[in-house]
Parts: structure tokens; C-alpha cells; sequence
């Protein structure tokens, strides 16, 4: 399974998210306030393991997308 294609609100950047490199950025980018949070955390270390296999892909790619939607910025 590819990473999934998901595309933050505008008021946080507008940003479309395609791949695991472009989420790794778009949290890179978050301050350490969202970064420590309990999803953002488990979407980081997803993300790190996402290259291992498609399994891991996946995991990271849900993962993202939860943290995402937790704090509200996924656009529909």
C-alpha cells in the first residue's frame, strides 16, 4: 500500500501530503508543543520504520492520518 494522499486545512499550510518524506517534513515543521504529543509521537516513530516494508508503510501512513485528524486539520 502506497502513503496515503491526505491535504491539511489552510490555515494550517494547505499543504498536500503524499509520501512518508513529505509527512516527515510536514512534522519537522510542527513546534515541540504538537510534536509531543501522544499521536504526533507514535506517528514519528511510524514514520521512521515506515521504509522497512509495505506493512510498515501502512502503519505509518494510519498513524499520520490520526494524528492528523486529532488535532482537526485534515481536510475532507
Amino acid at each position: 500500500m502506497a502513503f496515503g494522499n491526505y491535504k491539511t486545512k489552510a490555515d494550517f499550510g494547505g499543504k498536500r501530503i503524499t509520501d512518508r518524506n513529505s509527512a516527515m517534513a510536514f512534522m519537522l515543521a510542527l513546534t515541540a508543543i504538537y510534536r509531543n504529543k501522544p499521536h504526533w509521537k507514535l506517528a514519528d516513530q511510524a514514520l521512521r520504520q515506515a521504509s522497512k516494508s509495505a506493512a510498515a508503510e501502512s502503519r505509518a501512513s494510519a498513524a499520520f492520518k490520526a494524528a492528523i485528524e486529532a488535532e482537526g486539520w485534515l481536510e475532507n
